[in-house]
């Protein structure tokens, strides 16, 4: 937030500058962000947010929050960079089931080259 605004070379009223300058509490900025308070304080232990601990007791600063916030702001995708897609190697699924399969059958489960499903596989006709 910015500072107040001075009109002319005039002070600032005492109320405007105190209420700038007021620390927030857990549940202030939980109703803010509208998330529980229990996950405020699980952020600041992880440090993934500005926090201030004054005897033990969490605060906040508005602008330190603010700031954080335009920090956390998901950039849409722009034409000079694409969202990535992951390549496993093929587009051929059947392939990649074929490998998923082959991964988790063992002899205890079943043969990795025989599926129960549709019977690939199967010479003697019986499950």
């Amino acid at each position: 937030m910015p500072d107040p605004p001075l009109a002319h070379g005039t002070f600032v009223k005492q109320e405007q500058l105190a209420a700038h300058m007021a620390l927030l509490t857990i549940q202030d900025v939980a109703q803010w962000l509208t998330v529980k308070p229990s996950t405020l304080y699980v952020w600041v232990a992880q440090k993934k947010m500005p926090a201030l601990k004054i005897h033990g007791v969490i605060r906040f600063q508005r602008e330190k929050i603010e700031a954080w916030l335009e920090g956390c702001q998901l950039e849409p995708p722009t034409p000079s960079r694409p969202v990535e897609r992951r390549q496993h190697g093929t587009d051929n699924v059947d392939l990649l089931i074929a490998r998923a399969k082959a991964e988790v059958y063992t002899s205890s489960r079943g043969k990795p080259d025989q599926d129960r499903a549709t019977r690939k596989g199967d010479t003697h006709g019986s499950v």
